[in-house]
């Protein structure tokens, strides 16, 4: 009798422990909405804190469940490995539905989705860094991960290092 309670207890145990490994799984999952669980992705707030503490700029994704261009993005997006290697020296957020921020600043030139926007460490989007090789009428809008790519290799040598700081000067302590 003893020895059945013993195994009950550790049976109901180790359900317990599966049940939180797999919750965690599907909430790991869940940050990187199709783009990505291999990235490290924040939300706003969190990133913006980030940011400023670490110095590296920030990606910022706006995107909807319902989407089309936005479900179409994800894939190709998640698969790349030039993408998730050059993450690395992004502060990544990942924006979805109710999540996009009110302000001005993250859409430009409309409300349109996907967008991506790039910041500076400080939290200010810079909207001279657009698609140039997509639609000019949406300058935030990626299609590829060539173009998101290159929109982050751009993002990156402005908002980075010496570069962003011979541009901003007054930004330096």
């Amino acid at each position: 009798m003893q020895t059945s309670l013993v195994n009950i207890a550790v049976f109901s145990s180790l359900q317990v422990l599966l049940s939180l490994s797999c919750f965690h799984q599907v909430v790991s999952a869940a940050s990187g909405r199709g783009f990505g669980d291999n990235i490290h992705w924040r939300t706003l707030d969190d990133g913006k804190k980030e940011a400023e503490a670490s110095g590296l700029p920030i990606m910022v994704i706006v995107h909807k469940t319902w989407c089309g261009a936005c479900k179409a993005l994800k894939p190709k997006f998640a698969e790349s490995r030039d993408i998730s290697e050059i993450a690395h020296n992004f502060v990544m957020i990942n924006l979805e539905d109710e999540e996009e921020p009110k302000d001005e600043a993250f859409s430009p030139d409309g409300g349109y989705i996907p967008r991506i926007l790039f910041l500076d460490p400080s939290g200010k989007v810079h909207p001279e860094i657009i698609n140039k090789n997509g639609n000019p009428n949406y300058k935030y809008f990626y299609s590829s991960a060539e173009q998101v790519l290159s929109g982050m290799k751009e993002a990156q040598e402005k908002l980075t290092g010496d570069a962003f700081r011979q541009h901003h000067p007054g930004d330096e302590l």
